[in-house]
């Protein structure tokens, strides 16, 4: 007897959608009983202009920010986004191919316009019909394009962004809060005890200048009782620059890529870095304060929402700041600041959203 096909579409334009899509697939593998396979049509279709564009968007949010805010703006307030849906002939065609092809039991996005294509060829007749489940990556602060996206269930983080998507006009019967699906890992890891500081251990993801990145890990090897990891992922000229800083040997961990960050971030006391959805997702799965040390405008800045409302961190985004929130949330008053932070935290984790929304999708099958 053949197993079930999930199909699950998502993009590379920026690191929640395919985190979330990866994080889904893993806990329909752990469920086992399905064929689950993870699909980006926009890379599928032109690999080359797919490369350009998520490149285009990488450099816009970190060096040229204004540029996509405006963007944002944009597809939020104007109909823009209905006047280019027209002339995605060929991403439509790729989703109807694999659609007709795998024939799936159900489809899973964690981009909204996906669903859009996936409706109208469903209307069309193009297609059979299968529940369709869309995984809202964002938080608090929504686009419109999610918000009107013709999905049969609406997967979002928490209570906050139910409210604001009803408000949007989402259907409220159609939106469930299940949690971010970070890594089926961090449900496992979730559990063990973290030992109390000092020393406390600090995770820094850098997303700046060398000028910025070389100000923050000077200050930060400097406080006594301080152990401080620094991951620069995929940003080679980063990661040489900072082994070339003339600090002691020992004085910070340093990393590049790495599939480890759930493990890194339940060895931690606190995190630093950017307000990716993904991100900041994974901190509050494992309860981990957050200094949130970079912010994309528009659809980020519902993440620093989210953290103030929790009372789970602080936004601090010049290396004098972040080096004095550090100071004051570590190693003033016996850490206190962090504790409440970390007790706030404890009270809103979802670290089983990946397997809980996975049994969600079961469910209506």
């Amino acid at each position: 007897m053949s197993r079930q096909k999930i199909l699950i579409f998502t993009t590379g334009f920026g690191d929640g959608h395919n985190s979330a899509a990866r994080n889904v697939r893993d806990a329909f593998d752990a469920i086992g009983g399905y064929d689950t396979e993870v699909h980006d049509p926009y890379v599928e279709v032109n690999p080359r202009a797919s490369k350009t564009l998520q490149v285009a968007y990488n450099f816009s949010i970190q060096r040229v920010p204004v540029t996509w805010k405006a963007f944002f703006w944009l597809y939020d307030k104007t109909p823009v986004f209905d006047w280019t849906l027209p002339t995605l002939g060929n991403l439509k065609a790729a989703l109807r191919d694999l659609l007709r092809e795998k024939k799936p039991a159900a489809v899973v996005t964690t981009y909204p316009v996906y669903s859009y294509l996936i409706s109208e060829l469903i209307k069309s007749g193009e297609v059979s019909v299968c529940p369709h489940f869309m995984v809202v990556t964002d938080s608090i602060v929504i686009n419109r394009v999610w918000n009107l996206a013709p999905a049969d269930w609406v997967l979002v983080a928490n209570e906050p962004t139910r409210e604001a998507m009803t408000q949007g006009g989402t259907p409220p019967e159609k939106i469930v809060v299940l949690g971010f699906p970070v890594s089926p890992r961090f449900e496992e890891l979730a559990r063990r005890p973290l030992p109390p500081g000092p020393p406390w251990k600090i995770l820094y993801l850098p997303s700046a200048s060398r000028r910025t990145v070389s100000a923050v890990v000077r200050g930060l090897t400097a406080f006594p009782g301080v152990e401080l990891t620094v991951v620069t992922g995929r940003h080679k000229h980063l990661h040489g620059f900072l082994k070339r800083l003339d600090l002691p040997v020992g004085a910070f961990s340093l990393l590049g890529w790495t599939d480890r960050m759930p493990e890194l971030l339940a060895e931690s006391h606190l995190f630093i870095g950017k307000a990716g959805g993904a991100i900041v997702q994974e901190t509050l799965a494992i309860a981990r304060p957050m200094i949130i040390s970079h912010v994309v405008a528009g659809q980020e800045e519902g993440n620093v929402t989210l953290l103030a409302d929790i009372g789970a961190g602080a936004l601090a985004t010049t290396p004098e700041k972040i080096i004095g929130t550090v100071q004051r949330a570590l190693l003033e008053n016996g850490g206190s600041e962090w504790v409440r932070w970390r007790e706030n935290l404890l009270k809103v984790s979802h670290p089983a959203a990946a397997r809980q929304t996975a049994e969600f999708v079961v469910s209506k099958l």
